[in-house]
């Protein structure tokens, strides 16, 4: 065997000279995969670690006994095999590019070793490439090949790499330019010299195309002249001369008829452009493949072309850097085999100035609130609001968004157009994007919500809310601050006003309850928030039973009210008005007094409030009244003296009022009833002995005591006592002499 690079001896196309290119289709996906996984150059993969590879005649792995042995496609299937995670995916593309050349291995694995020399500071020593990992036996021969070969600039490398896609992506006159990149002859390539002279004969025959196809639209054959661009694009897909060329023969279709390609249609989507065919194929994968161009017109140049990545027949596609301010064209053409197959279609001219996106607007009393997002490459935009009377004034417009006011109810329509800049410097602006928007009468808002509290109601009273529909509601949750516009959403409704039911003086709250009350001035579809007020009824206290006891005091008794920790009893007499409260605990231990005069009074009770800043709304009953303390008191004193002797006995009635007398004043009758033994029994009721004397209530005047003297058919023994009887009795009070006092012996 030779050992010296490029010895004639070796496998069939073998090298005699280092590659200046791999010539393998996805190197560039190959690198970026082996880069992943950490390898220097694709023969780390092939052998473990530590392990040498031999190169000059195809690569080799060492073997037991020192035997070699060639690593080819099943040795990359089988090592796929064993390899398990990211490994056996890039085995599998190596394995792919073996299949498709059996040199395209070494090819590319000289290639990124001289690559890896050339770049290293020692390179010309045998001991790198050794350190590389190729045998020392052929490491000597390696370095001296690549000390003599071509090193590559980032250009030229860049070229190397992209050559064999482009050539089999029929982008013929792309593979021209990057092998004109190269270096002249190839150096030693043999594979690269041919490439070289196939798309010499490409680039040639595509050309004579060309000429022909020309000659044949001169001449006014369009139809030969169609066929003649179209062969030039089959030749080099990439040729922009065939491609502009079929665009400028294609004829729209007329009469309704789309034509056997379609229409395409080209519309702003924001700040990119979306491409449509109709009538678009129903399955994707069933039509021919196809591929869609934009073409650039630039005054006083050649017309751009830039191809439009991703997208199918039937999603359409998307051109996400369309060239702003300029006028374009879209085109698709049909492939096979990835090459121009048939004439485009073509779409209309379409000026890439889009109007602002996202446009809302929100309307409130006599005001228009908008948005919108202005594409990026826009110079500003120009705002126009026309009202029913035209052009609104004094409209305050910020970037993205417009507030106007003092607007009258009607029709108002807002106009956008955005500005460009386009290449002769010229401005240029959009189509504009109109939206019309209403402008609806609202109501007046409340501005201030009072509430009048009476036994058991609350009566409402507010300001504003002219011509609107003020409701009293009360919402579910926090209500909305003072103000809000409100609009009707029949997903979100507005509550219903208070079930509260209606009663003389206003609304009787639940006893127990706690609402937050809130105005709401309510006009068609809108409405405004107004000012709100806690209000609170107590649970009603039952069994209220008040009674005067001594030395100006009442006592209040009631049945204690569940779930409650303090009771509140509210004293009204004379005009003023007192609070009292007690716990649970006290009343239990004490009882509930309060301090009264003579004059009558009224006590309420009812649990006490639970919030502190809440309009208190007394619950419904729950009072309780008791009359002025009204005395008569009857005395028996001797008679007048007349001479030596004393007149009969008398009984004196006096009346004790506070205040006005008032009607239905009990009648007092004197009862006597005979007396036997030591110890006289008085009379238990007034029915309980004799009656004596009788006295109407309404012959009683207040401060002057009435006497009537005793019968004398009294007969002694006898005890005395005097009663109030009728309707009135028991809210009088009878004040008693001392018992002794009424023995007559």
């Amino acid at each position: 065997m030779g050992l010296e690079f490029g010895h004639d001896l070796g496998p069939r196309r073998a090298l005699r000279g280092l590659p200046v290119s791999p010539l393998v289709t996805g190197y560039r996906h190959l690198v970026a995969q082996q880069r992943a996984l950490g390898f220097r150059h694709i023969g780390d993969a092939l052998v473990e670690r530590g392990r040498v590879l031999r190169v000059l005649d195809g690569v080799f792995e060492e073997r037991a006994g020192r035997r070699w042995h060639h690593i080819g496609a099943d040795r990359l299937h089988q090592m796929g095999a064993a390899h398990g995670g990211a490994y056996r995916p890039f085995l599998a593309l190596l394995e792919a590019v073996q299949l498709q050349d059996p040199a395209a291995l070494r090819r590319v694995l000289l290639y990124q070793l001289a690559e890896l020399l050339q770049a290293h500071p020692q390179g010309s020593a045998p001991g790198t490439a050794v350190a590389l990992g190729v045998c020392p036996t052929e490491a000597a021969a390696l370095v001296r090949a690549t000390a003599a070969c071509h090193r590559l600039t980032g250009e030229q490398r860049r070229a190397a790499e992209e050559l064999a896609d482009a050539w089999e992506n029929g982008q013929v006159r792309r593979a021209a330019r990057l092998a004109a990149l190269l270096p002249a002859g190839g150096g030693d390539d043999t594979l690269l010299r041919r490439r070289r002279a196939d798309i010499a004969a490409r680039v040639a025959e595509a050309d004579d195309a060309l000429d022909a196809a020309r000659e044949a639209e001169r001449s006014g054959d369009a139809r030969a002249a169609q066929d003649g661009f179209l062969d030039a694009a089959r030749l080099a897909s990439d040729c922009p001369r065939a491609r502009l060329a079929l665009v400028r023969l294609h004829r729209p279709a007329g009469n309704g008829n789309t034509g056997p390609g379609g229409v395409l249609t080209a519309r702003h989507a924001s700040e990119t452009v979306s491409v449509s065919l109709r009538p678009s194929p129903p399955d994707a994968d069933a039509g021919p493949e196809r591929r869609a161009v934009r073409l650039t017109r630039v005054p006083g140049g050649p017309t751009r072309i830039a191809e439009i990545a991703g997208g199918s027949p039937a999603a359409g596609w998307v051109d996400r850097n369309p060239p702003f301010g300029q006028e374009v064209r879209y085109a698709v053409f049909p492939l096979r085999d990835g090459r121009i197959d048939g004439p485009p279609v073509v779409s209309d001219v379409l000026l890439v100035a889009p109007d602002v996106s996202a446009l809302r607007s929100a309307t409130g009393p006599g005001r228009i609130d908008a948005s919108w997002t202005e594409p990026s490459e826009a110079l500003g935009v120009q705002v126009v609001l026309e009202g029913p009377d035209g052009p609104v004034a004094g409209v305050e417009v910020r970037t993205g968004a417009l507030t106007a006011t003092g607007l009258e109810a009607g029709a108002h329509v807002l106009r956008i157009r955005c500005r460009y800049r386009s290449p002769d410097g010229t401005v240029i602006e959009s189509a504009g994007a109109d939206h019309h928007i209403t402008v609806r009468p609202w109501p007046a808002p409340v501005h201030r919500l009072d509430a009048t509290v009476g036994r058991g109601s609350v009566q409402f009273s507010w300001s504003g809310g002219q011509d609107a529909d003020v409701r009293l509601v009360s919402w579910p949750a926090d209500p909305p601050e003072p103000g809000t516009e409100l609009t009707h959403d029949p997903a979100r409704p507005w509550p219903a006003p208070l079930s509260w039911p209606p009663v003389a003086d206003g609304l009787a709250p639940p006893p127990g309850s706690v609402t937050r009350v809130s105005a709401l001035a309510v006009l068609g579809p809108h409405a405004v928030a107004g000012p709100s007020l806690l209000v609170e009824c107590p649970p009603a206290v039952a069994g209220a039973r008040v009674e005067r006891v001594a030395a100006g005091r009442a006592r209040v008794t009631f049945d204690w009210p569940a779930e409650t920790g303090r009771v509140a009893a509210t004293v009204e007499q004379d005009g003023a008005r007192s609070v009292h409260h007690v716990t649970r605990s006290a009343y239990v231990r004490e009882g509930m007094y309060v301090d009264v005069t003579s004059s009558a009074f009224s006590v309420s009770l009812s649990a006490a409030h639970r919030t502190a800043d809440a309009v208190l709304v007394p619950p419904p009953g729950g009072e309780t009244r008791v009359m002025a303390d009204i005395v008569v008191s009857y005395r028996v004193v001797p008679g007048p003296r007349r001479g030596l002797r004393r007149g009969p006995a008398l009984l004196r009635v006096s009346l004790s009022c506070p205040g006005e007398v008032p009607d239905g004043l009990p009648e007092f009758v004197l009862v006597a009833r005979a007396a036997g033994g030591r110890d006289p029994i008085r009379p238990l009721n007034h029915t309980d002995g004799t009656p004596l004397l009788r006295l109407d209530g309404s012959a009683l005047p207040v401060g002057r005591p009435v006497e009537l003297p005793l019968p004398t058919s009294l007969r002694p023994p006898c005890v005395l006592r005097g009663f109030l009887i009728g309707d009135g009795a028991a809210a009088v009070r009878l004040d008693e002499p001392s018992p002794t006092t009424l023995v007559v012996r």
